[in-house]
C-alpha cells in the first residue's frame, strides 16, 4: 500500500525554514472529504509509516485538528515538542473550548489559529488569546486595509502572539506580507507542497476489529497483546511507534510485549483505534494465506523453540527475531532503511542485518526449516547439540501452532463488514 503526505514550508522574516504544515494526501481522493480521517492520516502516515525525523528534519510540524479531535484523546500521546496545534476555523470557540485549549496549551503545546477573522477579535479576549501563540491570516481571503487593523489591535494587546500570512502566491505578496509586519510566511511563493512518499503493508482488518471489542476492558490485556504478538503487521508498526519522535519515547526493547508495556494499555487503545479507523474507511482486508505472513509467524515460533530448548538464549528475543526475519519483504524495502526505525536491542539488528550471532544460526535454522531445506535444518541442530528426533518433533509442534493460529485468526462471521 502506497503511502502519500505533503508538507509545505512555513518561513520567517529572512527566508528560512521554521516549521512545515503538513497536508493530507491520497492516492485516490475520496469522494467527501473528512477532516478526522484526513488529521487520522497525517499522523500515521508520519508517526508510523515515513517517521518524524524524516518528515521534519528538526523542524516543528503543523497539524490541522478538528473539534472532536480537540476533545479526544489522540493529542494526549504526541510530543509538544515536535507538534503545533492548528485549530480550524470550523472549530466553535466556547467555554468548553477554551477550557479544552487550556489544557493542550498546559500541556506544553503551542496553538495556532487557522484562517482568522476578525469576529474572533470581536467576541473574544484575553480568555482566547492569551492561550494562542500564533494566528494564520489568509491574505488572499482579507483585504490589505482588514489584514492592517488585525495586525495592529493583535500587536498592541497580544504582543506575544505571532502573525502567519498563508496563500502568499506572489513577489509582492511577499512584499506586501513583509512591509506589513508579518512574523511568518507560508504559499507557493515560497515552495508549494512537497509530496512524500513511502510503503505501508495493511494490518488485517478482522484482527483489528476482535482487538478493538477486547480494548473495551482492561480485563483482555493478555489477548491483545498475544494478537499483536501473532501478527507481524502489527507488531512492526507498534514498534516503529514506541520508537517515533512524535510520541515521546526512545526506547530499546527485546520483545514485542516489553513495547507494549512502555506504550501503556490506554496509548495502545488510542493508537489501535486510529488503525482501526483508518482501515475501516480506506482498506480492504489483508488474506492470512500471505506467505511471507505465515514465514514470519513460523519461525518466530520456531526461533522461540529452540531457545527453549538450548537454554541460552532469550526466547522472547528469539521470537522477535524471526518475527522480524521477512520484515524488508513485507514492506519492500531493503533492511538497513527499516532498521533504525525498530527500537531493538543492537544484537538483534544485527542478526536481521544478516551479521554473525548466536541468535543468526537460530533464526537460519528456523528458515532452512521453513523452506523444507532439511539437510541445513539438520546441521545446525546438530551444531546447537539437538537431536534429530527432538528436533523433528519441536518442529511439528511450530507447525501445530502455526495452523491453530492461522485458524484462530480467520475472521468470525460477528466480525464481518457487511
Amino acid at each position: 500500500m502506497e503511502i502519500l503526505l505533503a508538507r509545505q514550508p512555513i518561513v520567517n522574516r529572512s527566508g528560512a525554514i521554521d516549521a512545515f504544515e503538513l497536508l493530507y494526501r491520497s492516492v485516490e481522493a475520496p469522494a467527501i472529504f473528512d477532516g478526522e480521517l484526513a488529521t487520522m492520516d497525517v499522523l500515521t502516515n508520519t508517526l508510523v509509516h515515513l517517521g518524524v525525523d524524516r518528515v521534519a528534519e528538526g523542524k516543528r510540524l503543523f497539524i490541522n485538528f478538528t473539534g472532536d479531535l480537540l476533545q479526544g484523546e489522540l493529542i494526549d500521546h504526541l510530543d509538544p515538542k515536535r507538534f503545533v496545534i492548528e485549530v480550524l476555523e470550523t472549530v466553535v470557540i466556547d467555554s468548553h473550548m477554551l477550557s479544552v485549549l487550556k489544557k493542550w496549551k498546559e500541556a506544553g503545546f503551542q496553538l495556532a489559529l487557522d484562517d482568522f477573522v476578525t469576529d474572533l477579535l470581536r467576541n473574544h479576549g484575553p480568555e482566547l488569546f492569551d492561550l494562542i501563540d500564533l494566528i494564520k491570516i489568509d491574505i488572499e481571503a482579507i483585504n490589505p486595509r482588514e489584514q492592517s487593523a488585525i495586525l495592529h489591535i493583535v500587536k498592541r494587546n497580544y504582543p506575544h502572539i505571532r502573525l502567519l500570512a498563508e496563500r502568499v502566491e506572489t513577489h509582492e505578496d511577499h512584499l506586501r506580507s513583509l512591509s506589513m509586519g508579518y512574523d511568518w510566511f507560508q504559499g507557493y511563493f515560497y515552495a508549494k507542497p512537497m509530496l512524500m512518499k513511502g510503503k505501508a503493508v495493511p494490518p488485517q482488518l478482522p484482527v483489528l476489529l476482535k482487538m478493538l471489542k477486547w480494548l473495551e476492558s482492561d480485563e483482555y490485556y493478555d489477548q491483545v497483546v498475544d494478537e499483536i504478538e501473532g501478527n507481524p503487521y502489527i507488531s512492526v508498526q507498534v514498534l516503529q511507534l514506541i520508537n517515533s519522535p512524535g510520541i515521546g519515547l526512545r526506547n530499546t526493547v527485546e520483545s514485542v510485549r516489553q513495547a507494549i508495556s512502555l506504550l501503556g494499555f490506554s496509548q495502545l487503545k488510542s493508537w489501535i483505534s486510529l488503525i482501526v479507523l483508518r482501515e475501516m474507511r480506506l482498506a480492504s482486508p489483508y488474506k492470512w494465506s500471505d506467505e511471507l505472513l505465515r514465514s514470519s509467524l513460523h519461525c518466530a515460533k520456531l526461533c522461540e523453540l529452540f531457545a527453549l530448548e538450548t537454554k541460552t538464549l532469550r526466547p522472547e528475543s528469539a521470537y522477535m527475531i524471526g518475527l522480524l526475519s521477512h520484515i524488508d519483504a513485507l514492506l519492500s524495502v531493503d533492511i538497513d532503511e527499516i532498521i533504525d526505525q525498530l527500537p531493538i536491542e543492537s544484537t538483534l539488528k544485527i542478526v536481521l542485518q544478516g551479521k554473525d550471532h548466536p541468535f543468526r544460526d537460530c533464526l537460519l535454522l528456523a528458515i532452512s526449516a521453513d523452506r523444507g531445506e532439511f539437510e541445513q535444518f539438520e546441521k545446525l541442530t546438530h551444531r546447537f547439540g539437538i537431536s534429530k528426533q527432538r528436533a523433528y518433533a519441536l518442529l511439528k509442534e511450530s507447525q501445530d501452532w502455526l495452523t491453530k493460529k492461522e485458524l484462530h485468526l480467520q475472521p468470525d462471521e460477528e466480525d464481518s463488514i457487511v
